[in-house]
C-alpha cells in the first residue's frame, strides 16, 4: 500500500485546523500543523517528506500566504499546494504558484481529501470546478 502524503496544513485558527487535521488524519493521511507562516517555514526547512502545503491565505496575509507556498515551491518543484480562502476571487493569479487550486472556505475536511487525492494525480481543476468542491 502505497504512503499517504505528508500534508502541512496552515489553516485560518486553532479550530478550523484542530478540526481538518483531525479530518485528514480520519482519511490517513499524515499531518503537521503550523501555527503561524513562520513556524510554516522551519517545518518545510525539517520535515522533507512533506508533499502537500496547505495554506489558508486570510485578505489580511494574502501576500504572506502567497510567499510561503513560491518558497516551498522554490525548495521543492514537486511539492503540491492548496490555498484555502474565504474569497478566492481576490488571490491575484499572477502571485499564485502554477497548479495550485483554491479551496474556498469553510470547508468540510473530506473536500480537502477529495483535492488532495486530484492533485496528487496529476488532475488540473479549473475555476468552475474549484467552486463545486
Amino acid at each position: 500500500m502505497a504512503r499517504q502524503p505528508l500534508v502541512l496544513l496552515i489553516p485560518a485558527d486553532r479550530r478550523t485546523g484542530a478540526r481538518t487535521r483531525a479530518g485528514l488524519e480520519g482519511y490517513g493521511y499524515d499531518v503537521l500543523m503550523a501555527g503561524t507562516l513562520e513556524e510554516a517555514h522551519d517545518l518545510l526547512r525539517t520535515h522533507q517528506r512533506v508533499s502537500v502545503l496547505v495554506v489558508d491565505v486570510a485578505p489580511e496575509k494574502i501576500a504572506e500566504g502567497m510567499a510561503l507556498a513560491k518558497a516551498a515551491r522554490q525548495a521543492d518543484p514537486s511539492i503540491h499546494v492548496i490555498y484555502t480562502c474565504g474569497a478566492p476571487y481576490k488571490l491575484p493569479e499572477r502571485e499564485k504558484v502554477r497548479d495550485a487550486p483554491c479551496l474556498r472556505t469553510p470547508y468540510h475536511p473530506h473536500q480537502l481529501v477529495g483535492v488532495i487525492g486530484q492533485i496528487s494525480s496529476g488532475h488540473c481543476f479549473d475555476e468552475h470546478e474549484m467552486r463545486a468542491a
